[in-house]
């Protein structure tokens, strides 16, 4: 039973599926509780009666719910939203995958994790083959997981965590797969951590082989294969870069922000200090006088920028023994000194960081689209004085998040105070520790390459099971609980095999229920960030599906389609025209076309800008099931019939190499 609850935990998971139906429940709440409460109610109940059966389970898991009853414990602190929900259920859904993989063949579970990463990876190649596919950025790949750094993240984990367990025969392969699909996410921090992953793992194997006098020996046989998977990939991205346009310029606008990263770094710190400077600053006001002995009240902050009363003590009364003046007459009482209009040290930074705060804030709303490098590095600078100005347990996760950080230990520094880094950096310390070769270190360098620039990593179950499964095939491999093929328990084959064709069977009902349901027509309003002058009039592009490269538009050059279409201003329809590519301007006011698949031309009832008029504008157009549903089906079958035969192999076939 634990088998099969494992495989299909992995199955929805880790390959994305569970994350890209989240949007069927919208608006379903009576079936979205039935859904997971069935799912995590499984394996709450499986998981503790393996706890209750197995005693050498509890006893190895012992350290990793100590660490999980401390990581869970600043929760209590703040109030538990959904961002807190997404931690708990991260650290639940991790916790019992290692228990069910310390209670069954740990190679098993590890070399299905594998397979799971080699069909992302291959979703993401098809996802690169179509225009509009999953991504929510064209050009960059992204398969199910819609993002295309989050995609790359899980597949640099998962291949991490996992690629130990893959055949000899296979593991070149395999891994010339991931880092092509790596490769064309554009995910250049992925792409770092993906290097240093390599890197250390070779050099502490070439320093200990340097150590022992050995000498250091390549194997170059067997490559064959690797490099015939290589070049067939070479293909599928020169394809690629021939029938999608947005991926050729999704290639040149990641290398020319590498390249300007600098410049833009420093025009973005000059507009936040602009912006800071010229922010209000806290005005003291003046005390007036006091009469007939009674204190004057203290200073008050005033201005948009006030947040505090400031209580001065009286000053002592001083003792002098020089004589009073001539001129002054004896009961006059001595002037009291002059107000200070400065602020305590405190205050002054307190305001002072919440004014910068607000200034990156502020520039970082367009900042992502001029260089996504300087991005981060202002969302990071955002994050510590967060942090700084957060309390000693934190703001909460909600409003850590709210900061997206990109940095896993600042988000939770932001989210726990000094207690909130503890729980990454243990978890960090996990990855490691258990290492007992040069290749076990993959999966720490890659953990820590990976929270350094990102956020979600704790808080995205897809995210942390590869790294959960790690980290308990690491355990269960010195303590003993790792078990080769030749050893598996009767029956359990089986499991794995049942628990994975129900994870596809899930995807594939997911998949039907979504054509059934979805209206045939996608509305939305359009986004003024979006929109751009062209051919007389403004040009954006067509909100989403909630389900990416399953549905597409419809064919838009096609008469009876555009009689479904419609663009509102307000309250008031526009007229749409059909597209002459010779016609100046392509659409008068009041009118809109369709010159693109993906975006609509159109032109206010005014000539007025769009994006400054103030007005709303609403776009109805026609869907369609795209091929990539169908191709992406295909594949998901195809996948399961391999995985059944590979991961669960018999009972006599030969051990898997370590």
């Amino acid at each position: 039973m634990s088998a099969g609850v494992c495989a299909f935990t992995i199955v929805i998971y880790q390959s994305w599926f569970m994350p890209y139906f989240l949007p069927f429940f919208t608006g379903r709440d009576e079936f979205a509780r039935l859904v997971f409460h069935a799912l995590y109610g499984s394996v709450l109940i499986v998981s503790i009666a393996v706890l209750a059966t197995r005693r050498d389970v509890r006893s190895a898991i012992f350290p990793l719910a100590i660490a999980a009853a401390i990581a869970v414990g600043p929760v209590a602190l703040h109030p538990v939203g959904i961002v807190a929900k997404c931690y708990l259920i991260t650290l639940f859904l991790g916790g019992a995958a290692i228990v069910f993989m310390l209670a069954s063949t740990s190679a098993i579970v590890l070399r299905l994790s594998a397979s799971v990463t080699a069909l992302s990876a291959v979703i993401c190649f098809l996802d690169l083959l179509f225009a509009n596919g999953f991504t929510n950025t064209p050009g960059r790949a992204a398969g199910l997981a819609i993002n295309p750094n989050v995609a790359a993240a899980g597949l640099l984990l998962g291949a991490a965590a996992s690629y130990r367990a893959v055949a000899l025969k296979w593991r070149a392969s395999f891994l010339v797969l991931v880092s092509a699909a790596l490769l064309i996410t554009l995910s250049r921090s992925t792409l770092l951590a993906a290097f240093a992953t390599v890197a250390v793992p070779i050099v502490v194997r070439i320093w200990q082989q340097f150590r022992s006098g050995r000498r250091l020996e390549i194997n170059v046989r067997g490559w064959k294969r690797p490099l015939a998977v290589a070049l067939a990939l070479l293909g599928v991205i020169g394809i690629a870069l021939a029938t999608n346009a947005y991926f050729r310029v999704s290639i040149g606008e990641s290398f020319a922000g590498v390249l300007s990263v600098g410049k833009a770094l420093d025009e973005a710190t000059q507009a936040v200090d602009t912006s800071h400077d010229q922010a209000p600053s806290p005005i003291v006001a003046p005390v007036a006088p006091s009469s007939e002995g009674v204190p004057a009240k203290p200073p008050v902050l005033t201005g948009p920028n006030s947040f505090a009363v400031i209580d001065q003590p009286p000053a002592k009364p001083s003792i002098s023994s020089a004589p009073s003046k001539a001129d002054k007459p004896a009961g006059a009482a001595a002037p009291s000194p002059p107000p200070s209009n400065s602020l305590p040290s405190s205050a002054t930074s307190h305001s002072t960081n919440a004014a910068k705060i607000q200034a990156l804030g502020e520039r970082l709303t367009d900042e992502g689209r001029r260089n996504s490098i300087s991005a981060r590095a202002l969302f990071l600078e955002r994050g510590l004085l967060a942090y700084r100005e957060g309390g000693f347990f934190g703001r909460g996760l909600e409003e850590a998040q709210a900061l997206a950080p990109h940095n896993t230990f600042i988000l939770f520094a932001i989210a726990f105070g000094h207690l909130g880094w503890l729980i990454p950096i243990g978890l960090v310390g996990f990855a490691f520790c258990f290492a007992r070769s040069a290749g076990d270190l993959a999966l720490g360098v890659a953990l820590v390459g990976v929270m350094m620039t990102s956020h979600d990593i704790l808080l995205t179950p897809s995210l942390f099971l590869p790294v959960a499964l790690g980290i308990g095939g690491m355990l269960a491999e010195r303590r003993g609980f790792s078990q080769n093929y030749s050893s598996v328990r009767e029956g359990e084959p089986r499991s794995f095999a049942f628990g994975s064709v129900a994870g596809v069977a899930a995807f594939t009902a997911g998949c039907v229920a979504i054509l059934l349901l979805t209206p045939s027509l996608v509305a939305g309003r359009l986004q003024n960030g979006t929109m751009f002058a062209a051919r007389g009039g403004y040009e954006t592009l067509l909100p989403r599906s909630q389900f990416p490269g399953v549905f597409q538009f419809g064919n838009l050059a096609d008469l009876p389609s555009l009689r479904t279409s419609s663009l509102r201003e307000q309250e008031t329809s526009l007229r749409r025209v059909d597209w002459s590519p010779h016609a100046w301007p392509a659409v008068r006011p009041g009118e809109y076309t369709f010159r693109r698949g993906d975006a609509v031309l159109f032109a206010t009832t005014d000539s007025s800008d769009p994006r400054k008029n103030g007005r709303t504008y609403a776009v109805a157009v026609p869907l369609s099931v795209s091929a990539l549903c169908f191709i992406l089906l295909g594949t998901i079958i195809a996948w399961s019939i391999a995985t059944v035969a590979a991961v669960t192999p018999l009972t006599n076939r030969p051990e898997v190499s370590r």
